[in-house]
């Protein structure tokens, strides 16, 4: 699903601090995203936090993805965004997905309100759903057959699934 030549980098804030940061996109031209294989581009930005307490682990603290067309501008289609400092109650709610479009239905929102500014709740939308609705829905190309992918990416989510409160 990635291009070749994309790169996600993992680095930590400070040499003292228990927080990294994971990004995509940092590829020798230097863009903004990850390049996928059918040209458009998945930007990607999750702040993990070593836990002690469970093996030294990273966990999520903050995720945000979104597919767009280009690089390097506002060209996106959705958007997922997560953050474990929101309480449940929250608005936003700590996980949601935006959708970029026109809703057909008039009324619906509130005056002057875009489709894309809608908070649509979820529970924690992952890197790995991000994999398989871009696979699936939106029939970007993977780099290994279905069976394989499907099963790399459902064992993936079955062991991140405690970093992010499943």
């Amino acid at each position: 699903m990635a291009h070749r030549e994309a790169a996600i980098r993992l680095s930590r804030l400070a040499a003292s601090s228990p927080a990294w940061v994971l990004t995509g996109g940092h590829d020798p031209r230097g863009g903004g995203a990850i390049r996928l294989t059918d040209g458009r581009y998945l930007r990607l930005v999750a702040v993990l936090e070593l836990d002690v307490s469970a093996g030294r682990q990273l966990r999520a603290q903050a995720m945000t993805w979104q597919c767009q067309n280009a690089s390097d501008d506002d060209s996106w289609v959705f958007r997922a965004d997560y953050s474990r400092a929101r309480s449940a109650a929250a608005s936003p709610p700590r996980g949601h997905l935006h959708v970029c479009g026109t809703l057909r239905q008039p009324d619906m929102l509130k005056p002057k309100q875009p489709l894309g500014r809608v908070h649509f709740p979820c529970r924690q939308p992952t890197l790995e759903a991000a994999v398989v609705l871009l696979a699936d829905e939106f029939g970007v190309p993977t780099n290994a057959p279905h069976e394989v992918w499907r099963a790399a990416v459902a064992e993936h989510e079955a062991r991140s699934a405690r970093l992010f409160d499943l």
